[in-house]
């Protein structure tokens, strides 16, 4: 078993349930089974010519689309995630902490390792101790993650977008984040206490709203800053920092 086969069995009691809508938008992609799921959109895979099945995807039980979850075609595994989120249930207990105002509060004078380029991180330069950026597509001053076997380890706190799940980096990921405290977020972060088996400390992902509506902004090429008004930000934590 590994991540992605701890996350799927961890809704096994759902997979009968049938998808009712999706969307693959420009930007982000939408299941609507129980409920709306999101996930970013990735689509890495040029060499190929799109899901083999679409047009007839919905009616089909979740379990043909949280397989995808098991493939190395990132556009299949944008629709996993989405997928999967759509079937973890809301934790009862969570709260309302923005990650970046929470890193204010708890990263004075630590090394905090990013995977991935957020806006926000400069609210923490004059906090943290030291920034360090690591991205696939690097910005100025952003390292090639090809560097993260060094830099992860000399982290104190490693905060990682939740497409790390998309592009199947989180799992080298969270091994060389052993001992640290880990961060996962984003909207296409799953809320599921699995990812505290494997050493994640604060998870921060995405509640909806309105799933109406969120499914019809996403289907209309909406962003995140479109997304704001239908969903909330939310957290749970295994400990604090």
């Amino acid at each position: 078993m590994d991540i992605y086969d701890d996350l799927i069995f961890s809704v096994k009691d759902k997979f009968n349930t049938k998808i009712n809508k999706l969307c693959v938008g420009v930007r982000w992609t939408a299941v609507y089974s129980n409920r709306v799921g999101i996930s970013m959109t990735y689509n890495n895979n040029d060499h190929k010519s799109g899901i083999e099945d679409a047009g007839n995807l919905e009616g089909k039980t979740v379990i043909e689309l949280l397989n995808y979850l098991k493939t190395f075609d990132t556009l299949k595994i944008s629709l996993g995630l989405a997928t999967l989120n759509s079937l973890i249930k809301i934790p009862e207990k969570y709260e309302t902490i923005n990650i970046f105002d929470y890193l204010i509060n708890k990263g004075k004078d630590k090394k905090i390792v990013f995977i991935g380029h957020f806006e926000d991180i400069k609210k923490l330069e004059k906090i943290a101790k030291e920034i360090i950026i690591i991205e696939r597509k690097p910005r100025e001053n952003d390292y090639l993650d090809t560097f993260q076997e060094y830099l992860i380890p000399e982290g104190d706190i490693i905060a990682i977008t939740g497409s790390t799940f998309i592009n199947k980096s989180i799992k080298r990921i969270l091994e060389l984040a052993k001992g640290k405290y880990v961060i996962v977020f984003g909207p296409t972060t799953p809320l599921s206490e699995v990812l505290f088996d494997y050493g994640v400390d604060m998870i921060g992902g995405v509640v909806s709203k309105n799933d109406l509506k969120l499914f019809n902004i996403i289907s209309q090429g909406g962003s995140i800053n479109n997304l704001k008004e239908v969903i909330d930000f939310v957290t749970i934590k295994r400990r604090d920092l």
